[in-house]
């Protein structure tokens, strides 16, 4: 009887002793469904490097781009919810459903949210040699130009998309949509003139002041890197409001104390001086938050990008 008790006290402790281990145990990789170099790319490495240094294990990035992000959205989902696949999960991810009919998923049931990352508008830039310095002016001559103007775009469901849609739709203009597989690709041909205008990330603003024209940035207030820019809302568009902003998430399922410890180790990274430069210097404002507060980001997105595709009357191909 002694033995035997003996015994199952052993077992008992090996057992306690290996669930017991706190997470995580082993590497993380983190899913970007963006390529290299992308803005995505730049996120989730900097979140995955200060997640290293926090939580004593590897985070590495695993980029899968392609198909508009929907093959990284689906490995992420297909995954098992313990911890050791995340993904860097943007807004473009919560409109990608109305404008493509191969979305099988809905990104509030299918992910677990983790925590916000950042936030930050995009910017109108036009060439200098178009005749536009304001957006009134540039709705002006969209208008009389009947659909000459060209603007690039990245492909549906991306913000630069969203933006232009949502321009075209509250000032009933048309533009020459120019198509791009990447936001390098754009802003080259844009200070090349190639194209006449772009929606593009506010660190493009930022970095190209000399060579292109900012008529206003998407958000609901003057970004920070930009204070002498208009909002779309004061130029000419009261209402206009389109902020893009990244996460990290996880397949559905996730352990809460896992979400918990991931969390916290987020907000300690985004509050380090190092972090928080970087971020503002690529015009983006640090937004820590919880897991619940990310999840009504997604929906509140998923809902506002569902009332701009049914005003502009876009449907899924």
């Amino acid at each position: 009887m002694r033995i035997t008790t003996t015994l199952f006290l052993l077992a008992a402790t090996f057992v306690t002793g290996v669930y017991a281990q706190p997470y995580p145990t082993k590497p993380v990789r983190v899913i970007v469904a963006g390529g290299a170099g992308s803005g995505d790319d730049f996120y989730g490495r900097l979140i995955a490097g200060k997640l290293g240094e926090l939580l004593g294990q590897q985070f590495i990035v695993d980029n899968r781009p392609g198909a508009g992000g929907l093959i990284g959205h689906q490995f992420v989902i297909k995954s098992a919810p313990d911890g050791y696949t995340l993904m860097l999960g943007g807004s473009s991810m919560t409109g990608t459903r109305f404008v493509n009919a191969n979305v099988n998923y809905d990104v509030s049931r299918d992910f677990t949210p983790v925590s916000p990352i950042e936030a930050s508008p995009f910017a109108l830039l036009v060439h200098p040699s178009l005749p536009a310095r304001n957006v009134n002016e540039f709705i002006a001559l969209a208008r009389s130009s009947r659909g000459k103007v060209s603007t690039a775009n990245l492909g549906g469901g991306q913000m630069p998309f969203w933006c232009s849609v949502l321009l075209r739709t509250m000032a009933r203009i048309e533009t020459v949509d120019v198509p791009y597989k990447s936001g390098a690709a754009a802003i080259v041909d844009l200070i090349a003139g190639q194209v006449d205008s772009y929606f593009a990330p506010s660190v493009n603003a930022i970095t190209n002041r000399h060579r292109v024209r900012v008529l206003a940035v998407t958000g609901a207030t003057r970004s920070a890197m930009l204070p002498d820019v208009p909002t779309m809302a004061e130029a000419a568009l009261p209402g206009y409001d389109l902020t893009t902003w990244r996460s990290i998430v996880g397949p559905a399922g996730i352990n809460r104390e896992v979400v918990d410890t991931l969390n916290q180790a987020i907000t300690r990274a985004l509050a380090m001086p190092d972090v928080r430069d970087r971020i503002l210097k690529a015009g983006s404002e640090p937004t820590p938050g919880t897991p619940e507060q990310l999840a009504k980001r997604i929906a509140d997105t998923v809902e506002r990008f569902g009332r701009i595709a049914k005003q502009a009357g876009i449907k899924p191909q």
